[in-house]
């Protein structure tokens, strides 16, 4: 998800497009999303409202027919008053000029007696609001991580390192077991950790004000690190548990690549399996949506592909279960190529991390 940025309040999204500030969700349609909007904001400014089972009051018909005068510049209208010599409808009286002017002066005189006496305490408010803020600020600090994390990894295991594009990757399969640090290119290209049984989440890029473990992934068996680079990060440990790897060979093995040049659906357009996903031509969005086998929303994942986007050209290991949808931006093309390992060939269950 990363790339995209809130539409409430600017800050970074999750994968699942959770909000990493504010936590609202940006997989919803804008359309559901109404800021500073009110139902009366197409309503003539004099329309009235009225209760629930309140009915509008009909107003009384005049005993004489409308008139109207027209004027070479305005328009007036109306039922009563008499008219002059011309034609045209008396005025009721007109308010001197010196009147309204003179209240207009003592309004503002007023104003600045007002204002003069409090501005000090709104001053006085507002530098305590901001220095409250900025004290609170100076003295938040991340609570670590892996506090409750109750795995241990061994001290022992083999020096790897291994070069990784946009994509998932789960331990065990694709990088063994152990203690990693990454070498970025950018502040912001991310590694995510989803360990739901070791209760281990980490969103890590060096950008982060509030510091970052990118020198410090604990990655145990089974966990899912999703990777968003423009280019490639670099994974590299000293006690990798390379003789505890297990995976499945995809049986979409073989199969030629499949191409797409607009939306998809897995099942009627290609089979269901993990992918490798090439941007072929053009650049944008690929957003993904995952559904449970009887319907439910399970995930949307939102990819940004092209030269400099946040996921680069690649996006490794995309598994796709049977009814997911793929929506992609106009003048795009992408080849779907088989995996060439999967953790599993229960697609759905992939997602219930």
């Amino acid at each position: 998800m990363f790339g995209k940025r809130c539409s409430l309040c600017g800050g970074k999204l999750n994968s699942n497009g959770i909000c990493t500030e504010c936590g609202l969700d940006n997989n919803k349609s804008d359309k559901n999303y109404r800021i500073n909007q009110s139902e009366c904001d197409h309503e003539p400014l004099t329309h009235v409202h009225h209760g629930k089972n309140e009915k509008p009051e009909k107003q009384p018909k005049p005993n004489t027919p409308r008139q109207s005068w027209q004027g070479s510049t305005t328009t007036y209208s109306g039922n009563t008053g008499s008219t002059g010599s011309t034609g045209r409808k008396k005025s009721g009286k007109k308010k001197k000029p010196g009147r309204i002017i003179s209240k207009i002066i003592a309004v503002i005189v007023i104003f600045n007696v007002f204002f003069g006496i409090f501005q000090p305490l709104v001053s006085d408010i507002l530098d305590d609001a901001i220095s409250g803020y900025q004290e609170n600020t100076q003295d938040y600090t991340r609570s670590d991580p892996y506090e409750y994390v109750t795995k241990e990894l061994p001290e022992d295991g083999e020096s790897v390192s291994f070069e990784l594009t946009s994509g998932d990757y789960v331990v065990g399969v694709h990088i063994p077991e152990g203690n990693y640090q990454a070498d970025v290119s950018y502040d912001y290209d991310t590694v995510q950790v989803d360990d739901g049984d070791s209760g281990l989440y980490l969103y890590e890029y060096a950008g982060r004000t509030d510091g970052d473990y990118l020198d410090d992934l604990r990655l145990y068996n089974g966990a899912i690190v999703h990777i968003s680079s423009q280019t490639t990060i670099t994974l590299y440990s000293d006690n990798a548990q390379t003789d505890n790897v297990f995976y499945e060979d995809n049986p979409l093995a073989g199969q030629k690549p499949v191409t797409i040049k607009e939306d998809a659906i897995v099942g009627p357009d290609l089979p269901a399996g993990v992918y490798d996903l090439t941007l072929v031509s053009g650049e944008g969005s690929v957003d993904v949506d995952i559904y449970a086998e009887y319907g439910e929303s399970m995930e949307t994942k939102n990819l940004y592909l092209g030269e400099n986007c946040t996921d680069g050209k690649e996006y490794k290991n995309l598994v796709l279960p049977k009814n997911a949808q793929i929506t992609l931006d106009d003048n795009m093309e992408l080849r779907l190529t088989p995996s060439e390992k999967v953790s599993t060939t229960d697609y759905y269950q992939y997602y219930n991390y």
